[in-house]
C-alpha cells in the first residue's frame, strides 16, 4: 500500500478541513456499527463543510449528482402538502440529509492517502461487525452457521453494508498498481467480510456481490468474465440442486427452490408489489406521501393473515406509492445517474489529475457497488434504509470526488 504518512503539525488539528476528515473517517467506521453515531459524525462534518465554504472560500466539489438530487428533493418537499399524513412526511423528509454524505466525503477525499484512509476505516467497521456477528452466532447457537447473521442491525441491512464494502475491496484487488503482497493482505482481510455477507443469508446481497463483481470484471478483466459467469452458473446449479447434501440446515432451507419461489418472504413481497401497484393507480400523481404504510396497505393488499410493513420491499414500487409516478421517475434518475458518472470516470481515469491506485480502486469498486445496490433495490427498500444509504452515498462521494479543489 503506497502510503506516505508525514508527521502531522499539531496546529493542523484545528484546521476545519482536518477536523472534517476526522469526522468522515469516524463516520466510515461507525456507519457499520451505529446509525446514530454515524449521523452525528455526518452532521458535524457537514457543519465544517459549510464553514469552509463560507469562511474559507473552499467550495464543495461538483460530483455530477447535484441536479438529480435537487430535483427529487424539491419534488418530495412539494409532495408534503399532498401527503395523507403531512406531519410524518415532513419528519421523513430528513432522509435527504443523508445525501450530504456525497459532498462531505468528496470534499476531503482529495488525495491518495486520504482515499486509503477512508477505505481502511470502512474496512475496519465491516471487520468489526463481521467478527462480532460470527462470534455471537457461535456463542448463541453453537455454530457459525446456526442462524442468520444480524449483528448491529437486521440481516438485510447487515447484508447490504457488508456487500458494499466487499465490492469496494474487490475493486481494489482488481485495479492496477498494487503489489502482490498488498493483494494477499487485503484478500485475507476481506475473508471475514465475505463470511459475514454469506451468514446474513440475504438474497439481495448475494445478487449484489455476484452482479457487482461481474461488472467490475467486465470493466477491468474481460478475459476472466466468461470463467466467472460459468462458475456462477455451475455454483448456482450445485447449490440449488444438491445443497441439501452438504449445506447446513439453515442455508439449505433458504437456498431451496421451493423457498425461492413459494417461501413466505417471496410470496409476501409479491403481495406487497401487487398492492403497491393498486396504491399507485389510486394516487398516480402525488402518491400517499412519505409515510409508514401499515395503516394504508390493508385497503389495497393482503388478507387477515398478512403482516403489514411500513414499506414495500422495493425501491421503485415504494417511490411510486409515496411520491407518485413523477417522483418515481426522479428517483430512478437519482439511482441510475451515478452509474453513468462512474462509468464515464472509469473510461477517463487515465487522464485524471493526481490519479493513483486508490482512486482507481474506488472508481472500479463504486461501479460494482452501484450495480449491486441498484439491483438489490428490486427486493428491498434500501433507499429508505438510513444505514445502507449513508454508506452507499459516502462511497459515491469518495469515488466521484476530485483531486483538485475548485475555486470559490
Amino acid at each position: 500500500m503506497p502510503l506516505e504518512f508525514h508527521k502531522l503539525d499539531p496546529g493542523r488539528l484545528r484546521d476545519p478541513e482536518v477536523l472534517q476528515l476526522g469526522f468522515v473517517l469516524l463516520m466510515m467506521i461507525t456507519g457499520f456499527l451505529s446509525i446514530a453515531v454515524s449521523q452525528i459524525c455526518l452532521g458535524s462534518a457537514l457543519i465544517l463543510l459549510f464553514y469552509r465554504w463560507v469562511f474559507g472560500k473552499q467550495r464543495p466539489p461538483r460530483t455530477g449528482m447535484e441536479l438529480s438530487v435537487i430535483m427529487l428533493a424539491v419534488w418530495a418537499l412539494v409532495m408534503v402538502a399532498f401527503s395523507t399524513d403531512r406531519l410524518t412526511s415532513l419528519v421523513f423528509y430528513r432522509r435527504f440529509f443523508l445525501f450530504a454524505a456525497i459532498w462531505v466525503v468528496a470534499s476531503v477525499a482529495t488525495s491518495e492517502q486520504r482515499r486509503w484512509l477512508v477505505f481502511a476505516c470502512g474496512l475496519l467497521g465491516a471487520l468489526a461487525v463481521s467478527m462480532y456477528g460470527a462470534t455471537r452466532l457461535v456463542l448463541e447457537t453453537g455454530s457459525v452457521f446456526g442462524a442468520r447473521f444480524g449483528a448491529m442491525s437486521n440481516p438485510m441491512t447487515s447484508g447490504s453494508l457488508l456487500m458494499m464494502l466487499l465490492l469496494v475491496g474487490l475493486g481494489f484487488l482488481l485495479s492496477a498498481g498494487h503489489s502482490r503482497r498488498f493483494r494477499l493482505i487485503l484478500g485475507a482481510a476481506l475473508l471475514p467480510v465475505l463470511l459475514g455477507t454469506v451468514l446474513t443469508m440475504t438474497r439481495s446481497a448475494f445478487i449484489g456481490v455476484i452482479t457487482g463483481l461481474g461488472m467490475m470484471l467486465l470493466l477491468s478483466h474481460r478475459r476472466w468474465l466468461v470463467a466467472f459467469v460459468l462458475l456462477a452458473v455451475v455454483g448456482s446449479v450445485v447449490l440449488f440442486g444438491f445443497g441439501d447434501r452438504f449445506l447446513p440446515p439453515a442455508f439449505e432451507r433458504r437456498l431451496s427452490l421451493d423457498y425461492q419461489f413459494s417461501g413466505k418472504n417471496t410470496t409476501a413481497r409479491v403481495e406487497m408489489w401487487r398492492g403497491g401497484w393498486e396504491m399507485v393507480k389510486a394516487r398516480p400523481l402525488t402518491g400517499f406521501g412519505d409515510r409508514g404504510l401499515e395503516t394504508v396497505a390493508p385497503d389495497y393488499y393482503g388478507d387477515s393473515s398478512t403482516v403489514y410493513h411500513g414499506h414495500l420491499h422495493n425501491n421503485f414500487v415504494h417511490m411510486a406509492v409515496i411520491w407518485g409516478i413523477p417522483g418515481l421517475l426522479l428517483g430512478i434518475l437519482v439511482l441510475v445517474w451515478p452509474g453513468v458518472l462512474l462509468l464515464r470516470r472509469w473510461r477517463n481515469r487515465l487522464t485524471e489529475p493526481r490519479a493513483g491506485p486508490a482512486l482507481t480502486g474506488w472508481i472500479l469498486g463504486a461501479c460494482g457497488v452501484w450495480l449491486g445496490f441498484f439491483l438489490a433495490g428490486f427486493t428491498e427498500w434500501y433507499f429508505g434504509d438510513a444505514e445502507t444509504m449513508l454508506i452507499y452515498l459516502a462511497f459515491l462521494g469518495c469515488a466521484l470526488g476530485t483531486s483538485v479543489r475548485q475555486p470559490a
